[in-house]
């Protein structure tokens, strides 16, 4: 090993034990206050199956009765927002590609209508996305969109919306995220997905884990540990049972939250999991 790679290694390192100190010490700790983020998966169904996905390996949730969320889950759900008063970031997404619910407008003119200081993401990878669908759900309140690229180009119906905006809207509305070619390159914005994903750059446990700092919901309205948790096996509790409210702030979410994001890693999920 060269003294070059020696010094940046001796540097991640030293990054490492700050955020160790910090987070053990609890200088930073996001579970005082109320979460400014949470993710709920309106639809399982993603149309495209990419190599460093989960989604290319297996059927997510297994079932046709797990491929939407319920209307009645999504009542829920905006039911307890509004109970915490919810004015953070809300992302309709998960593993399924959301633009293909049909009920995707619809929800997004419900979570404005009941939450008006939040802001609503879309995450999509604009197969789907066109003049028509984009006019929608601006109109419905949407706030702004993700676009992942998984392809050589994006979408003909994407890019034709895209070249039909002015810089400034675009600037505002998207922020394009190269999943393809960073999967070909460095693979920096890529993780291993708890394990079911295989880089070929060697990664590290995160420390200070964000991702563990806020909900993510599946289809079935099941607190999951995180995004990375594709089969949903740690569950925390369902809002269909408890509120969203008593779930998250419950003993168990939050010890076992902070002990991820102090570094210790005592699920195999999270063992699995480089980033």
């Amino acid at each position: 090993m060269d003294l070059g790679t020696r010094v940046k290694n001796l540097k991640i390192e030293g990054k490492r034990l700050v955020k160790k100190f910090v987070a053990r010490t609890e200088i930073v700790d996001p579970f005082k206050v109320n979460f400014k983020e949470l993710e709920f998966e309106t639809t399982a169904y993603c149309n495209r199956k990419c190599t460093y996905c989960p989604v290319s390996m297996y059927p997510r949730n297994g079932d046709q009765d797990g491929r939407y969320m319920k209307e009645e889950v999504f009542s829920k759900l905006i039911s307890d927002l509004v109970e915490l008063n919810y004015q953070g970031l809300v992302s309709p997404h998960l593993y399924g590609e959301p633009l293909t619910d049909p009920r995707i407008v619809e929800w997004v003119k419900a979570l404005r209508d009941a939450l008006p200081k939040a802001q609503i993401k879309v995450v999509t990878n604009g197969d789907y996305l066109n003049k028509d669908i984009y006019q929608k759900l601006v109109s419905a309140g949407l706030s702004f969109f993700h676009l992942s690229k998984h392809g050589e180009s994006l979408s003909k119906s994407c890019l034709d919306l895209l070249d039909s905006l002015s810089k400034e809207e675009k600037d505002r509305m998207f922020t394009l995220i190269d999943f393809y070619s960073d999967f070909k390159t460095d693979q920096t914005l890529l993780n291993t997905r708890a394990g079911e994903v295989k880089l070929k750059i060697k990664k590290k446990n995160p420390i200070m884990c964000s991702y563990v700092s806020y909900p993510v919901l599946d289809t079935f309205g099941n607190l999951i540990l995180c995004c990375n948790d594709y089969h949903s096996e740690h569950k925390f509790g369902n809002i269909m049972d408890s509120s969203l409210k008593e779930i998250w702030f419950s003993k168990k979410n939050i010890e076992t939250r902070k002990r991820i994001f102090k570094g210790h890693f005592d699920y195999k999920i999270c063992q699995d999991c480089y980033m």
